[in-house]
């Protein structure tokens, strides 16, 4: 890019010294001190309207601090010489004009190009660094070449000082180098987010990288380093590492190139640096979790097996009870076994239900029953050196909550609880109503409106250290081994609660115990009718033999926040269908086997005089196979026994959205 005047040019000073001071004190001049590309668009009345990011930072601001604002002021703070000579070219009313000046600033020389360009009713202003003059007085490549060709040469320096720079801050990882004795040379500022020590502690400190390598990786890792050599001096690598500060393991890709002399002498290392956290941990448990998927279902079916055999033993107790008068010796006996017999069926369907439970599904619970019903479940895992216990309010405790997430959620605190007791402690689950909140240093979520429903978790057991609360809801942190725990327990239960609109609290001393709270806000019945903007309320017509099945979907699509005229198949549903009392959106016929010919004449009656309703089949208790062809031909979306519930909610809304009324 070269520049011509025709304005006023300010005459430089000429620098003393070499090319290299020269250039050090260039660099030096400021955080982002040369400018390439700048560019900005103005209003008439020289007020910023739009800014690239070259500018943005070599002014050190964001776009909200400069939008609206004079571009004369914002020049004047960085260089009142720049501001003066770009406001002269704002008092003229040329179409276009370019201009060079020179300025010093703090003892430096800065030379700028600019261009103003009217469009419209408003202005582009270009600014770019350029050269200074004083380099074509010293001895630029030893003074060969031509000074355009020097100046050129300087030109494309500083750009690249400058590309650079803004890679280095840019970029999502680390970027260092080393010494061969491991000292940081220079390093990117994000080393601070993985190891909490900022590159000014880095710099100089020879035993500070293997300070934050975790122990259990550094042996290994110093054996790769003494394998490099100038053949092989490059190495990829993934090893653990630990924030100074919190204690937080991060796992880190490493991408090192070895710098030797041609003697093979190792004068240090060109690094680099990404965070793989999340990758590495996911990957180290993906074989684990296709084994825990199958061995849940290899359990569902133990489980059934178990608890027919465990329905038979209650039958036959029953029956030998009856036949053995009161006062024989076996009376007791009989007794007992009715009794565990009884119990573990109960065990067994609380298992089965865990199993069949599906994330997704809100409705009114009482805290107080899903506590005790989660209760009677966890007791029978945890170790009985732990005393576990509830404290259960008096108070109604009504939740519009996932009843399976809940579940899972307590399942973790318990475990989580029973591992930091491995000696043995007390458990205790706390309900309470709770009209003013308590100090709380370590919280994640919004706390809900006043009064809140209060869920409290507490164990005597080892406690946390007060430099780990502030990051145990971050996903994957764990100080449990590897194969231990997945680090999502508290993760999992932090995204429970901000998404039923609360908040999860810690608080914990070492050796002391730790107590969770979960805040949760009162139901108050309103729950199902609040829906995103946008949502539309339809009404259904809902059809089919009298009886459960049809009962059971009219409780289903209400939940879900449809209005549902029930109306069996022999109450002549097409009537209903034309009445000017209801706007329907869509039919949905039950299909048990029991309807006949009728609902099948009533999705043809509705295609025929109320073509824009969607019309829809539920089929229960049947194979495909069994279902009317003439039936399905008439039914624009069918509901198979097999489809999980949700699939078929998003399919059936995404359908009644398409209605016009």
């Amino acid at each position: 890019m070269s520049w011509s005047s025709d304005s006023e040019i300010t005459q430089p000073e000429v620098w003393q010294g070499d090319t290299a001071s020269l250039i050090l004190r260039q660099a030096d001049a400021s955080p982002m001190s040369w400018l390439s590309g700048g560019m900005l668009v103005l209003d008439a009345s020289g007020k910023v309207e739009e800014a690239n990011e070259c500018i943005l930072q070599w002014l050190a601001k964001t776009f909200s601090q400069i939008i609206h604002n004079q571009v004369l002021t914002l020049l004047d703070e960085r260089n009142p010489s720049l501001s003066s000579s770009v406001g002269a070219l704002l008092d003229r009313s040329s179409f276009f004009q370019k201009a060079e000046i020179s300025t010093r600033l703090d003892g430096v020389e800065e030379r700028f190009g600019i261009e103003l360009t009217r469009v419209g009713a408003g202005m582009v202003l270009r600014l770019e660094s350029l050269l200074p003059s004083s380099l074509d007085e010293v001895g630029w490549l030893d003074g060969s070449g031509s000074i355009e060709m020097r100046r050129e040469l300087g030109l494309r320096l500083w750009r690249a000082e400058a590309r650079l720079e803004n890679l280095v801050n840019r970029w999502p990882g680390v970027i260092f180098s080393q010494r061969a004795d491991f000292a940081l040379t220079s390093v990117s500022s994000r080393i601070t987010e993985l190891t909490g020590l900022t590159p000014e502690t880095w710099k100089g400190s020879s035993g500070r990288f293997w300070e934050v390598v975790h122990e259990a990786d550094a042996e290994d890792l110093q054996q790769q380093y003494r394998r490099l050599t100038p053949a092989q001096p490059r190495l990829n690598c993934t090893y653990r590492i630990r924030h100074a500060q919190t204690g937080r393991i991060s796992y880190v890709f490493e991408s090192r190139q070895a710098v030797f002399t041609h003697s093979g002498l190792l004068l240090g290392y060109e690094s680099v640096w990404l965070d793989t956290t999340r990758q590495t941990i996911a990957e180290k448990r993906l074989s684990s979790a296709a084994w825990k998927e199958t061995l849940a279902l290899l359990t569902m079916g133990l489980a059934h097996d178990f608890s027919n055999i465990m329905a038979g033993i209650l039958s036959l107790s029953e029956t030998f009870q009856a036949q053995v008068a009161r006062e024989h010796p076996f009376q007791e006996g009989l007794t007992l076994i009715k009794r565990n017999s009884m119990q573990a069926s109960q065990l067994v369907h609380r298992i089965l239900n865990l199993h069949q439970g599906r994330v997704g599904d809100r409705n009114y619970h009482s805290l107080n029953d899903l506590v005790t019903d989660t209760f009677e479940l966890v007791r029978k895992i945890v170790p009985r050196r732990i005393e576990i216990c509830t404290e259960l309010t008096n108070e109604a405790l009504a939740l519009y909550v996932d009843a399976v997430e809940f579940r899972q959620v307590l399942i973790n605190l318990t475990l989580n609880a029973a591992d930091a007791m491995p000696h043995g402690g007390s458990l205790v689950f706390r309900t309470s109503f709770e009209s003013e909140y308590p100090a709380m240093e370590f919280r994640q979520g919004v706390l809900p409106q006043l009064p809140a429903v209060c869920l409290t978790v507490e164990d005597t057991g080892c406690g946390i250290s007060s430099k780990h609360l502030a990051v145990v809801f971050d996903p994957f942190f764990t100080t449990k081994p590897l194969n231990k725990g997945s680090g999502l327990g508290l993760y999992n239960a932090r995204l429970f609660v901000e998404k039923h609109g609360g908040a999860i609290s810690v608080e914990s001393r070492v050796s002391a115990g730790t107590r969770f709270r979960l805040w949760l806000p009162q139901a108050d019945f309103t729950e199902t009718e609040r829906q995103p903007v946008g949502w539309k309320r339809h009404t259904i017509l809902l059809a089919g033999s009298a009886g459960r099945a049809l009962d059971v979907s009219a409780s289903f699509l209400r939940e879900h926040g449809y209005y549902v005229v029930v109306c069996p198949i022999g109450e002549r549903p097409e009537e209903v269908l034309g009445s000017p009392d209801y706007q329907f959106a869509g039919v949905l016929v039950v299909e048990t086997g029991q309807e006949g010919r009728a609902s099948v004449d009533l999705l043809a009656a509705a295609a025929r005089d109320y073509p824009r309703l969607k019309r829809a089949v539920q089929v229960v208790g049947r194979n495909m196979d069994e279902v009317e062809r003439e039936l399905l031909a008439q039914a624009e979306l069918v509901w198979i026994p097999d489809m999980p519930e949700h699939e078929w909610l998003e399919k059936f809304r995404r359908s009644l959205d398409e209605v016009t009324y």
